[in-house]
């Protein structure tokens, strides 16, 4: 089954990945306590005055960032967003910032141009961030959040690349594998067109879960279906898929496999496949149901069939035109259920002119010994000059007009046969000579009797 690609495919259609940008963006106060708890790093101490005035700033960006007790107000701004950033900004050129000052200036400073929706200048900022760590020494949370939000946000602008370098930087920072990461190092791998790279990652995201005895999320593990896909592993698209309709029984799930069973022509499988969507109640179109029924019946299963359409029509997902009655009245007769075969051709009759569906009424009929009514349906029949096998219509009438003791009806009737097919001109012959015998027989038992 081919996959469709585009600039944002994986993202939107086919992962469904959300990146949430959590930038690791502190208060003033979070700050002053994050270099209280650090002591794995010996970070320099915020001034006094100089958190004042970051604190000044950051009303101006945001006053709901300030943490309140519940109930207070937000504290007033004095300015805008923008007058806040400009704060910042000039308070980054002062001369003896260390390192840790200048970089929580920076990561506030990201957090302005970030509620401005500001993409390129938070980029910067955060980048700032991390060349203040080069000089001297930052505290390791913000490090690892810079760096988180570096490959998140140069991912959301399809700087896949870029993303990836920020990715390692911040493994090499954490330490720890990070699931979630892991797959977005995937993904961005897809996005370039590295597969067999971007596989490697996706199954150590499942590594990861496994070890951390939590669930797969289902967006993860479909991530497998779509990399195996491309690199043609058939067998892996499938056992994977397997494992999706029971984890995660979507119609979309159930469907691929059906599909990548027809391809491996495995078609009692893919029969069972499409027999479970519709018994959970997920096929819900015309041409799904009717599909569905053209299966069961090419398998064998007529019956089954003929339940699965007739229930289709009587829910009204399948439109009652003469095709689905045909394949309706098709199954009921395969399956032998006359009764119902013949209700099926009637009723495909009124949608239809078609002497074909007339000629299959007969012998229906005929087959209940209603050979009056067969000889009606035959003669519907012939009145369609695009009838496929007039020369048949004949000769069933005729056996129907046997039937009925109609000898000179039957006898016109396997004639008009003959004429249109020679093949069959010595079995019409046969049954001719045959009907003047026991014209004769009748005629001589009634000569006796009234004798």
């Amino acid at each position: 089954m081919e996959l469709q690609r585009s600039a944002s495919g994986l993202v939107k259609s086919l992962v469904g990945i959300a990146l949430v940008i959590s930038f690791g963006f502190a208060s003033i106060d979070e700050v002053m306590a994050e270099d209280d708890k650090k002591k794995t790093r010996r970070v320099p101490a915020i001034s006094q005055s100089l958190y004042k005035q970051m604190s000044e700033a950051q009303v101006m960006i945001d006053p709901d960032s300030i943490p309140r007790e519940e109930g207070e107000p937000a504290p007033e701004p004095k300015g805008t967003p923008q007058d806040g950033i400009q704060m910042l900004l000039d308070m980054t050129k002062k001369k003896k910032l260390n390192s840790n000052e200048l970089s929580q200036l920076w990561n506030l400073l990201a957090f302005g141009y970030y509620t401005l929706e500001d993409v390129p200048n938070t980029i910067y900022s955060y980048e700032q961030v991390l060349a203040a760590g080069k000089v001297g020494l930052i505290t390791e949370a913000l490090e690892k959040n810079s760096l988180r939000a570096l490959f998140q946000l140069n991912y959301s602008i399809e700087k896949y690349e870029l993303a990836l370098k920020y990715i390692d930087l911040w493994e090499a920072v954490n330490g720890a594998p990070d699931a979630a990461v892991s797959y977005l190092k995937a993904t961005a791998n897809y996005q370039l067109e590295r597969f067999e790279e971007s596989l490697k990652w996706a199954l150590q995201v499942e590594e990861i879960i496994i070890a951390e005895g939590r669930e797969m999320k289902e967006n993860w593990v479909y991530l497998q279906v779509v990399l195996y896909s491309e690199l043609k592993d058939d067998d892996n698209v499938i056992r994977v898929l397997e494992r999706m309709v029971v984890d995660y029984p979507k119609k979309q799930y159930w469907m691929h496999l059906a599909g990548m069973y027809t391809e491996k022509e495995w078609d009692d499988r893919a029969l069972s496949a499409y027999y479970a969507i519709y018994s959970q109640g997920m096929f819900e179109k015309d041409s799904e149901i009717v599909m569905l029924s053209q299966r069961l019946l090419n398998a064998e299963v007529p019956y089954e069939a003929a339940i699965v359409l007739e229930k289709g029509i009587k829910d009204k997902l399948v439109e009652t035109s003469e095709k689905n009655l045909r394949l309706l009245a098709t199954c009921y007769t395969v399956a032998q259920e006359m009764s119902k075969a013949i209700d099926a051709w009637e009723r495909a009759t009124k949608s239809s002119e078609d002497g074909d569906i007339q000629y299959r009424l007969a012998q229906a009929l005929a087959q209940q010994d209603r050979h009056k009514e067969a000889v009606g349906a035959y003669r519907q029949a012939l009145e369609d000059d695009e009838l496929k096998s007039p020369s048949d219509a004949h000769f069933w009438m005729a056996i129907s007009h046997m039937s009925l003791e109609n000898w000179d009806q039957a006898s016109t009737a396997f004639k008009a046969a003959s004429k249109l097919d020679k093949k069959i001109e010595k079995q019409a012959r046969q049954y001719i000579r045959y009907i003047a015998g026991e014209k004769r027989r009748q005629a001589a038992l009634k000569e006796m009797l009234e004798g």
